[in-house]
């Protein structure tokens, strides 16, 4: 197994332990997590999570205020947008938590979604769509890309993401019921629409989530919370070495006289450090192995003889210590993890008229990197 593989399945086993539990206590406690697709650096596709308790009220609504520092483009319909993971529990099926997976796609405009948008209240200037599939069944769930009210934009919001969700706990044969009577549980998407910024900075999107009134299927206007992600931007990792040649003196019989040899070396020093807007993250995990062997700390040093090389290895889990946002399949690198902050890291926006703020978190990012080093 290659050393890079070793180090990052070291780092899933990790995290894998660190799924996320939904709070038993609260009826609707959903969250955002936003991070990015393009392992840290700026200017690349933003990624976007959402993750509810299974035992949470459905959702009717969420509205996802898109900070202004990043860019909002104008795909042509037809176009892909990125992937998409979600897990929704079948109410038709005992219960079952369904995978669920498909693409992200602006679309035109279509009778069905603008009676939806209209059903929404909404008027949008793009429409895109979640193409989801499973079990046979193909999902079409509308999102709405909203130009924001003034008291948002005005906040440094300009662009809002609407999606309306059907209701899972209505009688079967109710019109406009959840396909399977399924519920939401977890999403996670690519926007190469929604471009990250190309300045470091923190930033925070907020959102407003709507649940249902339990088998009504009338949203609950009144059960509306605000959650919140947090990006320090950019993230990054450095794996850093630099070799010195050592000569050092030994003596050797050779036909029983004493002789004299130059015996070269190279000592090779090696660091890793993990940074997010140019400071140390608010959680993080390095693990940086040699030749397959991990070592005790990020930093460090070792010896090579003459002709000898060594690949170090090393892997950085930042604010990726909560879990992941569920996908339906075991866990693994490409999942988009995080941090939760809970309610302390929650600024409530005062534009929402008195919304409890009930949860922040850190999107995380892992970043796994190799280098083979050769003696002189």
């Amino acid at each position: 197994m290659k050393q890079a593989s070793r180090a990052a399945l070291f780092a899933v086993t990790a995290i894998a332990a660190l799924a996320f539990t939904g709070s038993a206590f609260a009826s609707y406690a959903p969250k955002l997590v936003v991070s990015t697709a393009s392992g840290g650096s700026g200017g690349g596709p933003t990624r976007i999570g959402v993750v509810a308790g299974a035992s949470d009220d459905p959702t009717a609504e969420a509205q996802f205020f898109v900070p202004s520092a990043y860019t909002v483009d104008t795909p042509a319909a037809g176009t892909k947008l990125g992937d998409v993971t979600a897990t929704a529990a079948a109410a038709d099926l005992n219960g079952t938590v369904l995978p669920l997976t498909g693409e992200l796609d602006a679309i035109a405009p279509t009778a069905t979604t603008t009676a939806e948008a209209q059903a929404c209240a909404v008027t949008p200037t793009q429409t895109w769509d979640l193409h989801l599939t499973t079990n046979g069944q193909t999902l079409d769930i509308p999102m709405f890309v909203v130009t924001s009210a003034a008291p948002i934009a005005a906040l440094g919001y300009p662009t809002t993401l609407v999606v309306c969700l059907p209701p899972p706990d209505v009688p079967v044969g109710t019109p406009g019921r959840a396909v399977f009577g399924a519920k939401l549980l977890s999403a996670t998407f690519t926007v190469s629409a929604i471009t990250e910024p190309t300045t470091a900075g923190d930033y925070r999107w907020t959102s407003l989530w709507t649940p249902y009134t339990p088998t009504t299927g009338q949203p609950n206007a009144a059960g509306t919370v605000e959650t919140q992600s947090l990006r320090h931007h950019p993230a990054a990792m450095e794996l850093d070495y630099a070799r010195r040649k050592v000569t050092t003196t030994k003596f050797k019989l050779v036909h029983g006289k004493r002789k004299k040899f130059a015996v070269v070396t190279t000592k090779v020093l090696y660091s890793t450090k993990a940074t997010e807007n140019g400071k140390a993250p608010v959680r993080v995990t390095v693990v940086t192995e040699v030749n397959g062997k991990k070592a005790k700390s990020p930093s460090g040093s070792f010896t090579l003889t003459h002709g000898k090389s060594a690949t170090i290895a090393a892997v950085a889990v930042i604010d990726s210590d909560t879990g992941s946002v569920p996908t339906g399949v075991p866990v693994a690198l490409s999942d988009l993890f995080y941090h939760d902050l809970g309610t302390g890291g929650c600024v409530a926006t005062p534009a929402f008229g008195g919304v409890p703020c009930i949860d922040a978190t850190l999107g995380g990012s892992i970043f796994v990197a190799r280098v083979k080093v050769k003696a002189f």
